[in-house]
Order: structure tokens, then sequence, then C-alpha cells
């Protein structure tokens, strides 16, 4: 796993829908003619790194994704008998098929290695060659909701688990210096990790397991998180009264999402204080939580201005 005559590389973070600010980055370092020798991704920063390696267009990648809203979001979760994981994600797998013009990681233009994790060993891995959609599929599978997929022996789930911004990576590949991408607020944000509150209709009783979440109830989910904005905002600008009544316990989705953040946010920020990255690009997402993929623009925005702010500095490695 090198890149021969690497000068830089990037590593690429978790982070989900924040993660998109990715996008934002790789825009203001193309626009500036930095040239990328490597690139090591984890989660949707391995997608995100994959599309570019593979010679998309940032602006292509930038229309797709700030096209998604939560019907289309929807039609990419394929609810599944709950064993391992509450989604399959093989719809997700075919979307990502059909943006990415290259089918191995031996064909991609710029070399890339995914991060993943053996869910039963905990064991960090890493994915350089073979099927570039096989390793992607693992790299995004995040625990508890989606399936973990199986690779050799093993089953793989996201590696934001042990490595959300995979840095030692790219120097692995041979990067002298390395660009840090982590979509992750930092611990000191006590609710920069909070979903957005779902749908509190009372549930009728399932009475199978078949049943237990169902393509409906994902539809509901996403159109809540796609309207709740607006509503969350003007709430927060109003007193709320001394009785409220206590709100109810959160879903399974919720619980399982909030506490893989949970960790990827305690991990993220033990490994960046403990590994020395070149530097540190750290978008401000406030207010974007986990599913708001329908505020790609945002997040794209986001990880431009970061990006920006840094370029002087990156700039005078080139020198």
């Amino acid at each position: 796993m090198s890149a021969a005559n690497t000068a830089i590389g990037l590593a690429l973070g978790s982070g989900a829908a924040r993660g998109l600010a990715h996008i934002g980055v790789l825009k203001v370092l193309e626009e500036a003619a930095i040239p990328i020798g490597c690139i090591a991704g984890t989660s949707i920063g391995a997608f995100i790194g994959a599309l570019y390696a593979a010679g998309v267009p940032v602006q292509h990648m930038e229309r797709t994704l700030c096209d998604l809203d939560w019907r289309s979001l929807t039609r990419l979760l394929a609810p599944t008998l709950p064993t391992s994981g509450l989604l399959d994600g093989s719809k997700v797998a075919k979307f990502m098929a059909e943006l990415l013009p290259v089918q191995t990681f031996e064909e991609l233009s710029i070399p890339l290695a995914v991060t993943v994790t053996d869910v039963e060993s905990g064991e960090a891995l890493i994915i350089h060659q073979g099927s570039l959609l096989e390793g992607l599929h693992a790299a995004t599978a995040f625990p508890g909701i989606f399936t973990p997929v199986p690779w050799n022996g093993r089953f793989l789930v996201d590696g934001g688990l042990c490595n959300p911004v995979p840095a030692d990576v790219a120097y692995r590949m041979g990067a002298r210096r390395v660009i840090g991408v982590s979509a992750i607020p930092a611990l000191t944000r006590p609710h920069a990790l909070a979903l957005k509150k779902i749908s509190s209709k009372p549930r009728k009783e399932r009475k199978t397991l078949r049943k237990f979440i169902t393509s409906a109830q994902i539809e509901n989910l996403f159109r809540d998180i796609w309207q709740s904005n607006s509503q969350q905002q003007r709430s927060s600008t109003t007193e709320q009264p001394a009785d409220r009544p206590r709100h109810k316990s959160p879903g399974i989705f919720k619980v399982c999402a909030r506490s893989v953040a949970i960790m990827e946010n305690q991990i993220n920020d033990l490994r960046l204080e403990k590994e020395a990255i070149d530097l540190l690009v750290r978008p401000c997402l406030d207010g974007i939580s986990l599913l708001d993929f329908h505020r790609a623009k945002e997040a794209i925005a986001a990880g431009e201005t970061a990006t920006r702010q840094l370029l002087p500095e990156i700039r005078r490695w080139l020198k």
C-alpha cells in the first residue's frame, strides 16, 4: 500500500451527513490546484474520497448529493429482519455503484484506502485493493443500523468506530504531508450530536419481528427530519412552559445512531490529541445532525469556508 512520490495525502473522516463537507474541501483544493497524491477515507469520507479518486467531477458530486431529499433517501433504505442490523445496505451500495465509473481500487486515478472494523474482533482493517464497491459497502455500514458486510470470513462495519480520521493510513500510503478533515464536532459542543426528534405519533402494536421496522416508518423518519429544522428553530426562540411534559423515550433507530455517534466523538477527539496531523480541517457544522443529508449545501459550504482559511499554509508546503 504505497503511492510513489506522494506529497500531500487526504484523510477524510466519518460524520454521516456532516461528511458532505468533504466535497467543499475537495472543491477548494481543486480550484487552488493543490495536488493530491493519495486518499484515506472512513465512512462517508471513504465514499466521497472514492468518487474523487475515480475522477468524478466535484461539481457532479455536489449536484447529485444536493438533489437528495427525504423521499430519495428513503428509497435507499431497505428494512430487513432485525438480526444484526435494522436496514439492508444493498440499495445504498447500488446508489454508490451508479455514481462510480470504475469497479476496483486498481482502476482509480488516485490511490485510495478505506478503513473498516471487524465487528466481532474489534480489529481495525484497511481495504485498498480488489472490489471498490465491496470495500465502500463495508466502510459505510453504520453499526446497528446497517447489517455488517461479509468479507473474507469476517463481518465488517463502519471504520469510524476505530479510526474516525485515518491520517495514519495516509502516512502509511506514502504521504509526506496530510490534510485531515474531521466532520465530527468537538466534545466542547454539548448539543452538536443531537439528532432531530422523530415522530411522536402512537405506533400500532407490532405482531411480528418483520414488522419491527417498515418502509413507511423509515419514510416517516426522513420526512420528520426534513421538516423539523424550521420547527426546531422556531421553538428555540420561544420559552418552554414550566409544566412541559417529559418527552418519550427515543426509538431504537435513534438510540443506535446516537450511541455510535457518542463513541465516535470520544474516539475522534482522543485520536486527534494523540496523532500528529500536519493540518486539520474542522468545518463549523453546528446545527447539522448526522441525518441531515438534505442540508448538503450548508455542509459543503462549511467545508469550503474552513479550507479557504487554511489555503495559505497548504500553499507554503508546495514552495
